[in-house]
């Protein structure tokens, strides 16, 4: 608490504060004991709620990531970030150093805990990433709640990742991929990846409703997840479009149409001619689902979904039986945006309304040497249409 001391004429206010977590004395001083003896109630005060806060605060960080996954996480988290980060704390955060104080952390005690981390068994610099990210974003809260002055992990050091290239198939390889799956369910699903720029959820979640014949367009405005049941309790349905029932009891997860996780992702795709006759075709071969049953392009005969790990299946099998290098199916959609960003001549806002980024600047970082290339061919058609004819 604080006090007044009488200082020949004057009057001090005398109090302990804590500064970077090192406690020191503060002598006010006032030529008043009135002003004094206001001063001295506004600290106490202050320390009688700083007192409040600490006995009902976090202590440790077992106790605020608690909190920080029921306050921040259910507000802001999809289905799939929840059951990831959930994973992410029980796997790695709280066996490592969940029991630590919040004062504890500075960042040269993170960059000691993150080296001790990557020498983890199962530990990637994927991991190890996101663990940072986590932390950081929970640490941000606690400054907010007033749990702690500062962010530790704003200036942690953590370790350098190099990440490796993803392997990508070339435009001939693609062509032979899908003159080899014929009129199938993969190779429908790879005209999709690799003519719309689709990711594989949004392929699986698309219905005969969101292709427009005419206009040779499909609009993309969901996507298809696996997901666990503990997360569609803890956050918020409304997200969730469709819930398809179970068969058989799967346990801890169902299989669920939601809407896509940004606005950008929301849009609608032109395709090649071809493509569009194939779709058509492909309609006319399948047999209607039954009414408020999602219509699936992609589905098994009996209407069910496939699930996500199946067409990633087919491909890996196809690909080894072509002797084509594996790759994961992710990359057709890498290697379609790098083929539209040549076709276009590096139109990054073209390409961004099919792939559905967030922003220009993922692409520009991705797909930075393709863009180069297309801007060393600007100026060489510079050269030929403009200077040649001086």
């Amino acid at each position: 608490m604080a006090s007044i001391v009488k200082r020949n004429k004057s009057f001090s206010v005398v109090y302990t504060s804590y500064e970077g977590g090192k406690k020191k004395q503060r002598w006010e001083t006032y030529h008043s004991y009135e002003a004094a003896l206001h001063r001295k109630e506004q600290v106490e005060l202050v320390q009688t709620k700083q007192k409040e806060r600490l006995q009902n605060h976090a202590d440790n960080l077992a106790e605020l990531l608690e909190e920080y996954v029921e306050l921040y996480g259910r507000a802001h988290w999809s289905y799939s970030t929840y059951t990831n980060h959930v994973a992410l704390i029980q796997n790695h955060i709280l066996p490592a150093f969940g029991d630590m104080k919040l004062t504890e952390f500075s960042p040269k005690t993170i960059a000691t805990l993150y080296s001790r981390m990557r020498n983890q068994q199962n530990m990637t610099p994927q991991i190890l990433s996101s663990v940072h990210k986590l932390l950081h974003s929970a640490f941000e809260q606690a400054v907010l709640w007033e749990y702690a002055d500062r962010n530790p992990f704003h200036k942690a050091t953590l370790p350098k990742a190099f990440p490796c290239p993803m392997e990508m198939l070339s435009n001939e390889e693609i062509k032979k991929l899908l003159q080899n799956s014929g009129f199938s369910l993969l190779g429908i699903a790879v005209h999709l990846a690799f003519a719309g720029s689709l990711r594989k959820g949004e392929i699986l979640a698309l219905t005969w409703s969101d292709v427009d014949f005419k206009n040779g367009t499909i609009f993309i405005n969901k996507t298809l997840k696996r997901v666990r049941k503990d997360a569609i309790q803890a956050l918020d349905r409304d997200n969730i479009l469709y819930q398809f029932p179970a068969v058989f009891d799967e346990g801890r997860t169902a299989i669920v149409l939601k809407r896509p996780k940004t606005h950008s992702s929301i849009r609608t795709v032109y395709l090649p001619p071809y493509v569009i006759d194939l779709l058509w075709d492909w309609k006319k071969e399948q047999t209607p689902c039954g009414k408020n049953v999602p219509d699936l392009i992609l589905r098994y005969s009996s209407g069910r979904p496939l699930q996500e790990e199946a067409l990633p299946r087919m491909l890996e099998k196809q690909l080894l039986t072509l002797g084509l290098p594996k790759v994961t199916f992710h990359s057709l959609r890498h290697s379609s945006i790098t083929y539209k960003l040549i076709l276009t001549g590096g139109n990054i806002k073209a390409v961004q309304g099919d792939s559905g980024h967030a922003q220009a600047e993922m692409i520009t970082e991705r797909y930075g040497h393709v863009i180069d290339s297309c801007r060393k061919e600007c100026a060489q058609n510079f050269q030929k249409e403009f200077y040649e004819a001086l």
